[in-house]
């Protein structure tokens, strides 16, 4: 008898259905798949029997031939354990094949017969609700992700044994859906730091809130101590909530990477902070099992990369085309993925090796050391970041001062008003902050006057700027002017987004 059973797996970000046709049939007793299953699926074997006869049945002394459609994707997931042990059960009569209709199964079997925890779920009920299925099985460990899709009934299972009395029965144990907007509302951003730490670096926290405010990529230069990690590891105390569609679309991604936490989606935006030491896959993505990397895992977040000038250049330069499109596409001989990754660079380095350049009391490198230091970080990555704020050393004065400026909560509440102003201005559009504004939008929302117009034109001549320099300049000064509340961008505003611009890079 041949039945079959309706499950997915995962190929990098996208999902496609497989469809698990198990022939239980005369013949000398063995266990074949085909179906290009990988190794993964393919030590499935050992756990589907063992998991059957564990949970009471038998296992049948005949040939058992599993045929996972379409062959010519290869299959990777655990989660194709529970379809293949059901469709041998319904194979061999022990439920009836048609409990099975409009259902989609995914989870992994231990040899006791549990349902295990697998990755993607989120993802992949998603897309068995896009694609008309009245319900999805998930392990009980994924019935909490699952059941933030709506427009599908999530049923959740401890054990083969329990699915197939409830199949037989006629038993649905639904799970209520997940409200995301009351958990948005619900989230604790209490994170015990705040920009009201940092003293006497007025100067950066402007620079670091018109960043967040616009969506724009920073860079810190300052020496040792300077506060420059300090800062960059508030800017998610003064982020945006989230969205209901982004908490989705990032928990799909910590799904699919194995990430996601039992019984929590993420409600907050990441901070992701790698290391110098990491690889170009282990950034970008794309192991052999076409796992995000952290330029995904910061997706509507901050990558934060400390020492900057430390990691190795074929690292930053494969930062170029993440940061230009806001996804990446990883080939492989099995084919070809895409991620998202619309991140906000954070970026932070000393000026040179031993961090004290330019003052010479501290500093003796000389002018090619630091030039050759620096060299890491110019070019194209640089030109992609919109803004560069130098810092120095924090003097007794500032430190003995009782006033510390600004606060978390101050930047957080003008950084709304700015964003509120973009989404009312790019309504309707796919475009959310000034930083991806496209050449047409540039030219009807960021009008300059003669005068404001000749300083940027002065400007784009004395420091030999590129093109896109010269649209960061102007994104920069709109998101300025935003933060005013003002509808015009002012000479002042133009002068400011110059200001941004380092000496030291053009060393």
């Amino acid at each position: 008898m041949i039945c079959k059973v309706s499950s997915a797996d995962l190929f990098g970000a996208s999902v496609f259905d497989v469809c698990v046709e198990a022939d239980v049939a005369g013949g000398l007793p063995g266990f074949y798949m085909v179906g290009l299953p990988s190794n993964e699926v393919r030590e499935a074997k050992e756990r589907v029997i063992r998991a059957i006869v564990n949970s009471g049945f038998s296992f049948p002394a005949r040939k058992v031939t599993i045929n996972l459609s379409p062959a010519y994707i290869p299959k990777h997931g655990s989660g194709l354990d529970l379809p293949i042990a059901v469709s041998i059960l319904a194979a061999m009569g022990e439920l009836d094949p048609a409990s099975l209709k409009g259902k989609l199964f995914i989870g992994e079997l231990s040899l006791d017969g549990s349902v295990n925890k697998v990755r993607g779920a989120l993802p992949i009920t998603a897309h068995a609700a896009g694609a008309d299925y009245s319900a999805i099985v998930l392990p009980e460990g994924n019935a909490f992700e699952g059941a933030a899709v709506e427009g599908i009934r999530v049923h959740k299972t401890s054990s083969l044994k329990e699915i197939v009395s409830d199949l037989n029965c006629g038993r649905e144990k639904d799970v209520d859906h997940v409200d995301i907007e009351a958990m948005l509302d619900n989230a604790c951003t209490e994170t015990g730091i705040d920009f009201a730490d940092i003293y006497g670096q007025e100067s950066a926290k402007k620079a670091t809130l018109t960043a967040v405010s616009g969506f724009h990529n920073i860079l810190y230069i300052g020496p040792p101590g300077a506060g420059k990690s300090m800062m960059a590891r508030r800017i998610p105390t003064i982020f945006s909530r989230m969205t209901r569609s982004e908490c989705i679309e990032v928990s799909m991604i910590y799904s699919i990477a194995g990430m996601l936490e039992d019984e929590k989606l993420i409600l907050e935006r990441p901070f992701r902070a790698p290391d110098q030491g990491i690889t170009e896959a282990a950034l970008i993505g794309g192991t052999s099992s076409l796992k995000p990397g952290e330029i995904t895992l910061a997706h509507r977040g901050v990558l934060f990369l400390d020492e900057f000038s430390q990691f190795k250049r074929n690292t930053i330069d494969m930062l170029r085309a993440p940061l230009e499109n806001g996804s990446i596409v990883i080939n492989r001989v099995s084919g070809s993925t895409e991620f998202p990754c619309s991140f906000m660079l954070a970026a932070a380095t000393n000026p040179c090796p031993c961090g004290h350049y330019p003052d010479r009391r501290f500093c003796s490198c000389t002018e090619s050391e630091v030039s050759r230091f620096l060299s890491r970080i110019k070019g194209p990555v640089l030109d992609r970041i919109d803004i560069c704020v130098g810092m120095s050393k924090v003097n007794a004065e500032d430190l003995r001062s009782a006033a510390n400026g600004m606060t978390s909560k101050d930047m957080r509440e003008m950084a709304d008003k700015a964003i509120n102003i973009q989404k009312k201005r790019f309504a309707g559009s796919s475009v959310i902050f000034n930083s991806q504004m496209n050449r047409h939008m540039i030219k009807e929302f960021c009008v300059l006057d003669k005068d404001t117009l000749s300083v940027l034109n002065k400007a784009y001549e004395r420091f030999n700027m590129s093109a896109r320099g010269w649209y960061k300049v102007i994104k920069v000064a709109r998101t300025l002017a935003d933060l005013e509340e003002r509808e015009r961008i002012d000479k002042k505003d133009v002068l400011e987004a110059l200001g941004y611009r380092n000496d030291l890079l053009d060393h």
